[in-house]
């Protein structure tokens, strides 16, 4: 049986549970009082027993013994996962001050028993700064975790520890991977604190990135938008069955500007897709795109997929499926012309083709998609439009798709929106009519007046 020696304070907690279990236990404030000889050891080993660690309930101190041809050697136990638990030392044969501190020891032997068990990091939920902070100041262990609201946590086990002897890795905040990302779970370190803005931004300046996926993040809300088309209860029952069994709708709101912030107001989270009432999804779009949570010009981008134009064959982002940044949204200016590239200065079209745009299903709104995409085209009204690349679309437009469904309609609909562009270039007022659905039936059953 050798000494044991606990470092830290009578109060502590371990020390009250390791008295209880060896009644020669002792307490010593600091490993530098055996080495000043102020107290000396009576055994040729002894046993010492760090704050932070839990003696196992299967481990014995008192039946433990060195072989003679090792007790001239540190013995290193495991802690949980690691070699850095409680040390057999012998009398002979001090360790430096220094390698007690850092529990790295020169003239050591691991022992592959577990001994203890180390203090098991406090976890936050859902935290903000100040709970960080308190969390900071208060815990025992040298690292506790952050688990944010929008992660959803997969079979992850939080058993991950970091040896006692790596200072370097206990002083930095381990990220692990949300999905793809590296945003999700933090691991802190309660040595070093991060800053506000870090915290806030999930940008840490000394990290380390755990290639373990410890949570996935939600998908964004899929909001299905439709006005009076005949078709939109077909489509949105065909986007839940296929795609989104969660997916919500926006319904008879009037005004493209006041649909889309119904849109955002029913999204519970910081992006979410638009799907057009017109829109069919194709097989092989998933709605899985995500943006980093730290990227923050990528969260007040609006991203546009390409869809299919089944009169005139043309692919890019017209009527394709969106996604926006919900708080741009929410303030956006409902006076613009086209609301897609009014809502932020970012803008970024995704070649990858997303759905078919089947606005041809009626004269009417066949005329109508035609009339204010042409309109908009023709007026130049679009940020950052190429001239030539307008040009060809409107082209195409005006003079393909006479033979497709509807076609004829979609041809007089884009002369009629390119006419009508260029008439009120300058006009923003008059050219943000067409965003009023009555105004334009009124213009449609005026030209085809009988």
């Amino acid at each position: 049986m050798y000494d044991i020696f606990f470092l830290g304070n009578h109060a502590d907690e371990n020390f009250k549970i390791l008295k209880n279990n060896y009644p020669n236990a002792q307490q010593i404030d600091d490993y530098s009082q055996i080495l000043d000889k102020k107290i000396i050891p009576f055994t040729k080993m002894f046993w010492i027993i760090f704050p932070d660690t839990f003696i196992c309930d299967d481990f014995n101190l008192n039946a433990y013994q060195a072989t003679k041809w090792d007790d001239s050697y540190i013995h290193v136990f495991r802690n949980g996962k690691h070699n850095d638990g409680v040390v057999l030392i012998p009398k002979k044969n001090l360790p430096s001050k220094k390698e007690v501190d850092n529990r790295f020891f020169i003239n050591k032997k691991e022992i592959d028993v577990i001994a203890s068990e180390d203090y098991k990091y406090e976890i936050l939920q859902n935290p903000c700064y100040d709970d960080y902070e308190k969390m900071f100041n208060d815990t025992k262990g040298d690292m506790f975790w952050a688990v944010w609201h929008d992660t959803l946590i997969t079979d992850f086990t939080f058993d991950y520890v970091i040896p006692k002897f790596d200072k370097f890795h206990l002083k930095m905040t381990h990220v692990f991977k949300n999905g793809e990302f590296f945003d999700g779970v933090c691991l802190f370190s309660s040595h070093k604190k991060v800053s506000k803005r870090e915290f806030d931004n999930r940008f840490f300046i000394e990290k380390k990135e755990v290639d373990i996926v410890a949570s996935n993040p939600p998908r964004y809300d899929i909001i299905f938008l439709s006005y009076n088309e005949s078709f939109a209860d077909e489509n949105y029952e065909r986007l839940k069955s296929t795609k989104a069994p969660d997916a919500k709708r926006v319904h008879g709101v009037k005004g493209i500007h006041a649909a889309h912030k119904k849109a955002a107001e029913q999204s519970d989270t910081d992006m979410f897709w638009v799907v057009d009432a017109d829109s069919i999804v194709t097989d092989s779009f998933n709605f899985d795109f995500r943006i980093p949570f730290y990227d923050a010009a990528g969260k007040t981008t609006v991203y546009v997929w390409e869809s299919i134009n089944p009169v005139n064959g043309l692919v890019y982002g017209y009527g394709g499926v969106k996604l926006l940044p919900k708080k741009l949204v929410l303030e956006m200016d409902e006076n613009g012309v086209d609301m897609t590239t009014s809502i932020s200065r970012f803008f970024k079209p995704v070649k990858t083709i997303s759905n078919l745009n089947s606005f041809n299903t009626d004269p009417f709104n066949t005329w109508k998609s035609a009339f204010r995409e042409c309109c908009k085209l023709s007026s130049r009204i679009i940020n950052r439009q190429d001239d030539n690349e307008t040009q060809q679309r409107l082209q195409s437009w005006k003079t393909k798709g006479e033979g497709r469904r509807y076609g004829n309609f979609a041809i007089e609909g884009a002369i009629a929106g390119s006419e009508y562009g260029e008439k009120y270039s300058n006009d923003l007022d008059t050219l943000a009519k067409i965003n009023d659905f009555d105004f334009l039936k009124d213009l449609f059953e005026e030209q085809y007046e009988r």
